[in-house]
């Protein structure tokens, strides 16, 4: 017995050993490594993309090559003007609402708050004068505060520009390193690829290249379902915003449908509060059609995330959370998406493993 529980023990220790060398291994390669290969890495994963229509279309290794060469160029002026169309929307709507929040503040959201002041300042009036005045003054500082931040929005905004032409030289060597790569990557794939399995001890070469696709796999399935989910939460969300006649409704459908890939929150984590404001500015037929609106998109929602994400990317909606803040805390914005998307993968390697397991002790 005690020999069992002494296993059990140095079992426990050593399970909490790897995945913590694990996790440290991961933290250091999201944190140090690739923010450097990201140039590479967005090569290679846009030349494994074309490799299956250069295969399709290309017979000799002559043609290949020159059809490497003529995808990797319309792949990359349709993402250039692609990202110019979306940008310049994007940013055009941005900077029309940060414009008008000084306006949208004093005429809207102010009055509504003096109404919720007035009426809290009554009831505990009634109980505690003193107390009263000091929530009045508060309230006062509080909505000035406010008042000065938003007004500073627009000078904000132009220091934020300034930024990003500051990062532009910075940017243009990464993307053009980015781009010369994957034309080197996508007309040698094969070469690289067969390099990279002659480095890899024969002996675990084909569990390595079971593990690639099997993760591959899961990342795309990830990918393609909530990039699905998130267009249809934008198209939503912009044709329920236009039907409302709610101003900017583009750059609010995305700001909004960004906020819902987020787990636990969601469209309802604004929708719902809007609403509520909307109630107690007396804007009735506005608040319930945003409601109706959010019904629909939880309604559309839980029809398709079943289906399209399935069973085998199912996180709990808390550890996805967990993942994205310690992702955000650990390694900035990028640890958003690595976080989730490594636990997912984790997750399911480990439940295949235990489902291959059991299948060996059934037979």
């Amino acid at each position: 017995m005690e020999d069992r529980w002494t296993e059990k023990k140095k079992r426990i220790l050593l399970n909490i050993a790897f995945y913590g060398i694990m996790g440290i291994a991961v933290l250091a390669v999201c944190k140090y490594i690739i923010p450097v290969m990201l140039p590479f890495i967005i090569a290679y994963l846009v030349a494994a993309l074309l490799q299956n229509g250069i295969r399709r279309l290309g017979r000799s290794s002559r043609s290949k090559k020159l059809l490497a060469i003529i995808l990797c160029t319309i792949f990359y002026l349709f993402a250039f003007f692609l990202l110019m169309f979306i940008g310049g929307e994007v940013l055009g709507g941005f900077g029309r609402l940060i414009e008008a929040a000084p306006g949208i503040y004093s005429k809207q959201i102010v009055p509504l708050l003096e109404i919720f002041s007035n009426r809290t300042e009554k009831t505990i009036a009634a109980v505690n004068p003193q107390l009263a005045q000091q929530l009045e003054i508060a309230f006062a500082n509080f909505t000035q505060n406010i008042g000065s931040y938003i007004s500073q929005l627009s000078l904000n905004l132009v220091k934020w520009v300034s930024q990003i032409f500051a990062g532009i030289p910075g940017f243009l060597i990464k993307l053009v390193i980015t781009v010369v790569a994957t034309f080197f990557i996508t007309i040698d794939y094969d070469k690289i690829v067969a390099f990279a399995r002659q480095m890899i001890p024969e002996e675990r070469r084909e569990s390595v290249i079971k593990g690639k696709d099997y993760v591959k796999n899961i990342l795309w399935i990830y990918i393609r379902s909530y990039a699905f989910l998130f267009c249809v939460t934008f198209l939503e969300l912009l044709a329920g915003f236009t039907i409302l006649r709610i101003p900017y409704a583009g750059a609010l459908s995305l700001a909004i449908a960004i906020f819902d890939i987020l787990p636990v929150l969601g469209t309802g984590g604004i929708l719902i509060p809007w609403a509520v404001v909307l109630i107690a500015m007396k804007e009735i037929p506005l608040a319930i059609g945003l409601l109706i609106l959010y019904l629909v998109i939880l309604i559309v929602r839980n029809m398709l995330e079943p289906k399209i994400v399935g069973k085998q990317i199912g996180l709990h909606p808390l550890a996805t959370l967990i993942s994205m803040f310690l992702g955000l805390s650990l390694i900035g914005v990028i640890g958003l998406i690595i976080f989730p998307v490594t636990l997912t993968v984790f997750f399911n390697l480990r439940l295949k493993k235990k489902m291959d397991e059991e299948k060996e002790g059934g037979q």
